[in-house]
């Protein structure tokens, strides 16, 4: 098995020019894992162990033995769109705050937030739905998802501290014994 320890570079880097690529598929829940094992599409077994805070964006070289390079390769899966072309600031406010009480991780693109479907399209779909926005245009495609960085509000890079209430299960309040860290 090899074994990579770090992200070497990008797989457009002139370096890397005329090699073989060797796709290795990673989801966006998994990119910003530290650890884990996988296999290349010809089969490599690889384990991975990367310093903290380091994401596996699309097109990342894991290894280059002058020949053939192990690239992440990040593919499409389920999305929801949000377009926010037509939206006033304010309801473009609200989605947002909406999907922040939620954690949801999303990204921004253009006119869009994008979001992906963890469960189901219509529970993915449901904080943002019952805002009852008039004009709000939401559609499901399949894109690959924080493909070039860590979505906000990821989990990998979302610390939370609580102290005297349990999180999961309550409506979301804000108190002072309440912090956020966002790194990245």
């Amino acid at each position: 098995m090899l074994i990579v320890n770090r992200i070497i570079g990008r797989a457009d880097a002139p370096r890397f020019a005329g090699r073989q690529t060797d796709p290795v598929s990673i989801s966006a829940a998994d990119a910003g894992r530290r650890r884990m094992r996988v296999h290349s599409e010809n089969g490599a077994e690889i384990g991975i162990d990367l310093p903290r805070q380091s994401w596996l964006f699309d097109g990342a070289v894991l290894h280059d033995d002058g020949e053939r390079v192990l690239v992440v390769a990040r593919r499409p899966e389920p999305v929801m769109v949000i377009v926010l072309a037509n939206m006033t600031a304010e309801a473009a406010f609200r989605v947002g705050h909406a999907l922040g009480n939620r954690h949801s991780p999303s990204e921004w693109h253009g006119n869009e937030i994008v979001v992906p479907v963890t469960d189901t399209p219509e529970l993915t779909a449901r904080p943002v739905l019952a805002l009852g926005l008039p004009g709000l245009v939401l559609r499901f495609e399949e894109r690959p998802f924080a493909a070039d960085a860590p979505p906000a509000c990821a989990g990998a890079a979302h610390e939370h501290h609580h102290r005297d209430h349990q999180h999961h299960g309550h409506g979301h309040h804000h108190h002072g014994d309440h912090a956020h860290e966002h790194h990245g």
